[in-house]
């Protein structure tokens, strides 16, 4: 077949054809870039000596019959003042492309026409599940799962710095939903605000940590009535302040004494019978010294056992009394945890009523960084959310 005329044919006015390889089944096209120099990235130069090439394949739509291959061969120059040698890049399709958009948008309007699937597979040299996934997939990204009625919500790192991602998951169903690109407000709500109402209608309980951003976005979608704040978060503020008290007492103490103390840091909070005799020892020996570590200790145990209650309304005037003996309190650290249990009181006690907690989603924000460390970092947001 003419080369100008297999050109007319393909309409890439970025490329011209070099050779062809005709089939029983299929047919291969080898083209090349019609320029042969390339801007210089860096100093502006021109680069026209060719260091090396590669080659990318891309489906097409068929030409007398046969599935089209096309086999672009791209060079990587060098560049004679800054000795920079870029890749030549296309206009014409994306890094990781592998089809044409023509190709995608005919295979999947047949499909959705009544063509069988194995006979568009047959005609367009593609596998069926590559046909039934460009037509009932979205973005290519995966089939959209729907909302349930109890969401859990959580950020991760995507990469070092200050990079997040946010994950939405379904705790019902015990299952991630979707992981988008950023964790502020706007990315959240434009992220719900593009589901359908009925799915939004659907939502009665989003669990999420102490995150201003996430509550923020939560409340601007859904109202003031979903939020619930994860227990572990909350306890997590306690246990914070415990150990805020036991920095101050080491100050007090010998440097032996201090290493004594810091031993018995994760013993401060287990049940007797999860202790051994000495330790149950030292322990009381401890808050005997001091009253400060047996007032928080006190406290935080009765914040752990606020969240067995079973009815509402105790339960709530129970924690309105925690923060009220926080409040009261001599130590910092308690009068801080207060302050923020009293200005988060009610997600808080929205958990007696729902018993929902984002242990599931965290425990897939340790599977994604599993997946991540595993392929030493992912940088195709795509190649991503497949693996999830």
């Amino acid at each position: 077949m003419d080369f100008e005329c297999i050109e007319t044919w393909l309409e890439l006015p970025e490329f011209r054809v070099t050779g062809q390889v005709m089939r029983p089944h299929d047919l291969e096209l080898h083209l090349e870039r019609r320029d042969t120099y390339l801007v210089c990235p860096r100093c502006q130069g021109s680069c026209a000596r060719i260091k090396e090439g590669r080659q990318r394949c891309i489906r097409d739509l068929p030409i007398l019959d046969r599935p089209v291959t096309l086999r672009l061969h791209l060079g990587r120059l060098k560049c004679s003042d800054c000795h920079h040698r870029p890749w030549e890049q296309s206009e014409t399709f994306g890094e990781r492309v592998k089809w044409t958009e023509r190709l995608y948008h005919q295979v999947r309007q047949e499909y959705l026409h009544g063509c069988p699937c194995h006979e568009l597979a047959s005609r367009y040299g593609l596998s069926a599940r590559t046909v039934f996934r460009w037509t009932f997939e979205k973005s290519h990204g995966g089939r959209p799962r729907k909302l349930g009625r109890a969401l859990g919500i959580d950020e991760y790192s995507r990469r070092k710095g200050h990079c997040y991602n946010t994950i939405i998951v379904d705790l019902d169903k015990g299952r991630p939903i979707t992981t988008f690109k950023g964790r502020r407000v706007e990315d959240v709500v434009a992220w719900f605000k593009s589901r359908p109402q009925a799915e939004l209608d659907r939502v009665k309980v989003v669990v999420l940590d102490i995150s201003k951003s996430f509550y923020a976005s939560i409340h601007q979608v859904f109202g003031d009535q979903v939020e619930v704040i994860d227990r572990f978060h909350v306890v997590q503020q306690a246990v914070g302040a415990l150990d805020g008290v036991l920095r101050s007492i080491k100050t007090q103490l010998e440097p032996e004494e201090a290493k004594e103390l810091k031993k018995l840091r994760k013993r401060w909070l287990k049940l007797p019978n999860q202790l051994e005799v000495d330790e149950l020892i030292a322990r009381a020996d401890w808050r005997r010294r001091f009253p400060e570590l047996r007032e928080v200790i006190d406290w935080v145990q009765d914040l752990r056992k606020w969240f067995e209650r079973t009815y509402d309304k105790p339960a709530r005037a129970a924690l309105w009394k925690l923060i009220e003996q926080a409040r009261e309190s001599a130590l910092e650290p308690l009068q801080s945890v207060a302050g923020t249990l009293s200005r988060w009181f009610e997600p808080i006690a929205r958990y007696i009523r729902h018993r929902y907690t984002n242990g599931m989603t965290e425990g897939f924000n340790n599977k994604i960084k599993l997946i991540q460390r595993r392929a030493f970092g992912l940088r195709n947001e795509h190649n991503r959310k497949r693996r999830i």
